[in-house]
């Protein structure tokens, strides 16, 4: 196998199309569709099942994307800190990322400050939070966006922005009948949800949002990989799920946003965090202004940021 054929099917899993996959990885369908096979090939299982309507992973594929995401991760940070070392004086800021924060609004939040400093290279890295902040500990990352108050430590944050958390119900079956414009937690309190591994933070937000309302969340006893398998095993029945709105896609399965007793949306928090003691150099103090003074004016002017 080689790098060209894991960003392959890195892509196809997150466009869902071989067709969009190609044109991301800039090369012809069939010279991908050639790449996939040789990997499936050596791997020894297909990773993806296509229909009329789609391309989705195979449970195998579920199984390997993250150890394939992780070794393209890793070539990149190789690639980085091998021009970190030769160019000393070569201006980086890197930003780990929960896999949960919007791609969208991150492009937003970024953008101006390149914009603004051309000179001055950013590399993102996804991972779960506990590598990311373990990460930032060892001086390994500059900044970590993720959901608010997962992890207590020497960190300076600063809100970045929140979402709508929305009700994906089993099977599309609404408790007492017809789909609500909206759900109160009391009112879907006894379903069982399916969830993905407290790698991102969005378990723990869920559990955390149930513990406030004093109510105890019943937990599907496995555990999906992505959010788009939420989402199916939702429509497979084999629980409800909960997702921040940029997450949900846009099948068409029947969701609603979660509000509180006063009937306020009930959102999730992202925040970035930054070492205390770090961020001496001067592009560093510049970004973290950046995070503080500019991307609030940068999300309030998208309206509605997490539809963006």
């Amino acid at each position: 196998m080689n790098l060209n054929q894991l960003r392959f099917a890195s892509a196809i899993a997150s466009t869902g199309s071989f067709t969009a996959a190609a044109a991301e990885c800039c090369v012809t369908q069939p010279t991908l569709s050639n790449g996939i096979a040789q990997l499936e090939e050596e791997l020894g299982q297909r990773l993806f099942v296509r229909t009329t309507r789609k391309v989705a992973l195979t449970p195998f594929g579920v199984h390997v994307l993250p150890y394939i995401n992780e070794v393209l991760s890793a070539q990149t940070s190789l690639v980085h800190q091998t021009q970190v070392f030769l160019n000393p004086d070569k201006r980086l800021i890197r930003i780990g990322t929960s896999p949960l924060i919007s791609a969208n609004l991150l492009g937003l939040m970024i953008e101006p400050f390149r914009l603004r400093n051309p000179d001055v290279d950013v590399v993102l890295r996804e991972m779960n939070m506990t590598d990311l902040y373990r990460m930032l500990g060892e001086g390994l990352l500059d900044f970590v966006f993720g959901v608010a108050n997962v992890h207590k430590g020497a960190w300076v944050a600063t809100f970045l922005y929140e979402e709508p958390l929305i009700f994906i119900p089993r099977c599309a079956v609404w408790p007492g009948g017809r789909p609500p414009h909206s759900v109160q937690l009391k009112d879907i309190a006894n379903e069982t949800y399916v969830m993905v591994p407290d790698a991102c933070g969005l378990s723990r937000a869920t559990r955390a949002l149930f513990r406030s309302q004093r109510r105890k969340l019943q937990e599907y006893s496995g555990e999906a990989m992505s959010y788009q398998v939420l989402e199916e095993w939702a429509a497979l029945g084999i629980g409800s799920a909960i997702l921040p709105k940029s997450k949900v896609t846009a099948s068409g399965h029947a969701s609603s946003p979660i509000t509180d007793k006063s009937g306020r949306q009930v959102t999730i928090s992202f925040e970035a965090t930054w070492s205390r003691t770090g961020h001496q150099s001067p592009h560093l103090l510049e970004f973290s202004g950046h995070l503080r003074k500019v991307v609030p004016g940068i999300i309030g002017g998208t309206g509605s940021g997490w539809q963006v």
